[in-house]
């Protein structure tokens, strides 16, 4: 009955993943931890729209049940996105990845080791971490041997209406978790190979991500051409919170930017 249940909770429009195709730069979307493609459907019309060929799947274990999902690891997660990356190159002359929370660590994971090999020209990341905030992660090492899943707080959205489209399980596998903050270790060593150019978004009133994180990311990216974009009316999940239309207008024109300007190597901050 409980596997029944979630996947009642978990509306086919919400996991169904997209696929729009156009023109020769292509952009990979890639979902958070415990999220789903629907908070990133907006941003991928909108990009579409303009021409550009969008990807955007589920990550293994993120669109059934969470007992499905405690069985996955971010390996699991990070090789999905591998081939999802590769698909979309093998169609495309470059591919920029964008990518919400973990979504965004994993751009970065796959811009610093596979930026050559699928013709990643950029990565754009909206609250992407290297550490999470949480009273409780100190004691996961020894919690998940006794507990399976906790329940899952409120989505971390500003505006109603996007609370409501981000919302998934409502418990997360804290094997998943522990495995998820295993990632943010190991990609914050590898940030130092990120070479391409990143658009680097934040909400300064982020409650699951340290806002310093993303200062922490632009300092330790060998990136030239690299920027942070920091907002205030959105929480975490920036795509379908108050900020959305900066979100998209300012992906477009980093991809566009980059698409047509290679030589383009300027570091800079700004805040909206």
């Amino acid at each position: 009955m409980e596997a029944i249940r979630f996947m009642k909770t978990l509306e086919p429009e919400k996991v169904a993943p997209f696929r729009f195709d156009g023109g020769p730069i292509g952009c990979l979307l890639i979902h958070g931890f415990m999220g789903l493609p629907c908070v990133m459907r907006e941003l991928g019309e909108y990009l579409a729209e303009r021409g550009i060929s969008v990807l955007c799947k589920p990550l293994p274990g993120h669109s059934t049940t969470p007992e499905d999902m405690m069985r996955t690891t971010w390996y699991d997660w990070y090789n999905a996105c591998r081939e999802d990356l590769a698909d979309l190159s093998s169609l495309c002359d470059s591919v920029f990845l964008c990518g919400l929370s973990m979504g965004g660590t994993l751009s970065l994971h796959l811009a610093a080791h596979h930026a050559q090999e699928y013709k990643v020209a950029g990565v754009v990341t909206y609250g992407a971490p290297v550490h999470m905030k949480g009273p409780l992660l100190p004691l996961l090492p020894i919690a998940k041997k006794v507990v399976s899943f906790l329940k899952v707080p409120e989505k971390d959205v500003a505006d109603p209406a996007g609370r409501d489209l981000a919302r998934s399980y409502d418990r997360v596998p804290l094997a998943c978790l522990s495995s998820l903050l295993e990632l943010l270790a190991h990609v914050k060593h590898d940030l130092q190979d990120v070479r391409v150019p990143v658009l680097l978004m934040q909400s300064k009133n982020d409650h699951v991500v340290p806002p310093s994180d993303v200062h922490l990311i632009h300092a330790l990216v060998s990136s030239r051409d690299k920027t942070v974009i920091e907002v205030e009316r959105s929480y975490h999940i920036l795509p379908v919170d108050y900020d959305k239309r900066l979100v998209k207008e300012k992906t477009y024109e980093f991809i566009h930017r980059v698409a047509h300007s290679r030589g383009n190597c300027a570091s800079q901050s700004v805040n909206t």
